[in-house]
Formats: C-alpha cells, sequence, structure tokens
C-alpha cells in the first residue's frame, strides 16, 4: 500500500468536520471500498497510540477525527450539561437505534406523541430535521452531529447497551435525564 493513499485518506476524512463514509470516500478517491476500509482500519490503529491526541472514531457509518475523551477532559473547560426528560431520552434511543425516522415512527415507537420532545431536541441541537432523498415534502428526524460530542459517555454507553439488547422492556432507570 502506498504512502500517498494512507495519507490522502486521512486527509479527505480530516477535511471532513461531520465524518464521512466509507462509499463516500470510495467516491472521492476512486478506489475500492475494501481498499478504504483497510486504509482506515490502519489509521484507527495508528491514531490509538498514546502519542496521538485524537483518534479515528466510528459513529454510525461515518469515520470522524475527534480528540480522545481523556485529553477532552483536560482541554475542554467545563462540559455542557443538559437535562432530558424521560421522554426526550426514549425518542433519542429511538433514533439512535432505528436511525433517521419520520414524527409518525418515532410515535409509533413510543405510542405517544412526540413533536414537543422533537421539537426541544432540535433546539438542543441534539437532533435534525432533514429531507429524504428523492422525495418532494417528506422530512426525517435524525441525529445531529453534536450528538456524540454533547452527550456525556454514560448516556452513550446507556444508548449502547439498549442497541445491543442488554436493557430490555420499559426500563425507566435507564431513560433518566442527566447527562
Amino acid at each position: 500500500m502506498k504512502e500517498i493513499d494512507i495519507s490522502t485518506v486521512e486527509a479527505v476524512v480530516f477535511i471532513k468536520s461531520q465524518g464521512i463514509s466509507i462509499k463516500d470516500i470510495s467516491k472521492i478517491l476512486d478506489m475500492t471500498e475494501e481498499k478504504i476500509l483497510g486504509i482506515l482500519l490502519l489509521l484507527q490503529k495508528k491514531y490509538s497510540e498514546a502519542e496521538h491526541g485524537v483518534e479515528l472514531a466510528k459513529n454510525e457509518d461515518r469515520f470522524i477525527f475527534q480528540i480522545k475523551p481523556e485529553i477532552k477532559r483536560l482541554v475542554t473547560p467545563k462540559p455542557r450539561k443538559l437535562e432530558l426528560t424521560a421522554s426526550q431520552f426514549e425518542v433519542l434511543a429511538i433514533l439512535y437505534l432505528n436511525g433517521p425516522s419520520r414524527l409518525s415512527e418515532v410515535e409509533k415507537s413510543r405510542g405517544r406523541n412526540s413533536y414537543t420532545q422533537l421539537l426541544r431536541l432540535k433546539e438542543l441541537g441534539l437532533v435534525k430535521k432533514v429531507k429524504k432523498a428523492n422525495t418532494k415534502s417528506l422530512f426525517l428526524y435524525t441525529l445531529s452531529d453534536n450528538f456524540f460530542e454533547w452527550l456525556s459517555q454514560d448516556t452513550i454507553k446507556k444508548l449502547e447497551e439498549i442497541k445491543d439488547g442488554k436493557i430490555t422492556g420499559n426500563s425507566t432507570e435507564s431513560g433518566t435525564g442527566k447527562t
């Protein structure tokens, strides 16, 4: 593998502040997705070493460079605190588990009206409303790019547990609002 390939992939990920998918990198660089994945895995290993203050992380299907958590705690004066209601947390969990969803899909999953929760989460910058591709008026709610930065690692860990099936049923214990 040529060094230029590795540095070029590294640069493409670096310039995309919101992260980028393997498919998009493949299109930009005209390389196979398998080759891109191999390079990304090498970069992840390289940046996991203690000498680096950043890491190559994967959030959903996007790769992004971010400050390592142990360093972020040192360089960020005071993390932003958000108070989330149990119903707001439910909406975030649904979007995290199901991906981009229509209002009606979120409401069906919750079994109740969710417009107010989505509106508040949008105001907090945790959720965004996007137009579905190839449609004129269909909008989806999805987690914002700030979602993983603004929520505490404990909250993200709870969502991962739900996603992995470690928490089942209506466990309100995991849905409390301090993040």
